[in-house]
């Protein structure tokens, strides 16, 4: 046990480092989908479908789209903060954090990713239970915890209901997740 609280602790102090500020755009160049708007955040890019609205919440940046099943908006949104652990511990801190906070919680794909730029990037995608007062909504997550050699740490979070993950498009939001050089 105290090794599971370890790895939340690192988690936590990963999350509660990041702090990203960016700008968006409507740039059509550079991979940028039809439809969608780019987000410029400091050391990486991101495009999101262009009906969403930006968000700037807790040091990360990023978009949400309109409510869907459950009162529930589909988001992506980018942390950056400083490398504290290692890539193995981040991701297994990511997921015990989330099996104590998230009803239900489910890894459905664990695996390394890569991303042009990154010394290391993983994918874990997950589902678990909303649960508010009496309704309980299926949601599925796509976390891509990146590292640089720069010591820089990246959490892409992508989220939506079960129901409407794909139809936001969310997997094409992570397709267009980029590094600057």
């Amino acid at each position: 046990m105290p090794h599971v609280i370890v790895k939340t602790m690192v988690l936590a102090a990963l999350v509660a480092g990041l702090a990203a500020c960016g700008s968006e755009s409507d740039a059509s160049g550079g991979g940028v989908p039809q439809g969608f708007k780019q987000l410029d955040g400091p050391g990486y890019t991101l495009a999101y479908p262009g009906s969403w609205q930006p968000l700037d919440v807790a040091g990360s940046r990023g978009a949400q789209g309109p409510k869907g099943t459950g009162g529930l908006a589909p988001q992506a949104a980018v942390g950056r903060g400083k490398v504290t652990a290692p890539l193995n511990l981040t991701v297994d801190g990511l997921k015990a954090d989330n099996r104590v906070r998230r009803s239900g919680y489910k890894v459905v794909r664990d695996a390394p990713y890569h991303l042009d730029g990154a010394k290391g990037a993983h994918l874990v995608e997950a589902t678990y239970n909303e649960v508010t007062g009496a309704k309980t909504t299926p949601v599925r997550t796509i976390d891509v915890l990146v590292q640089t050699d720069a010591g820089v740490a990246f959490d892409l979070f992508l989220r939506a209901p079960t129901a409407d993950f794909d139809q936001a498009g969310l997997r094409k939001v992570l397709s267009t997740f980029r590094l600057k050089s």
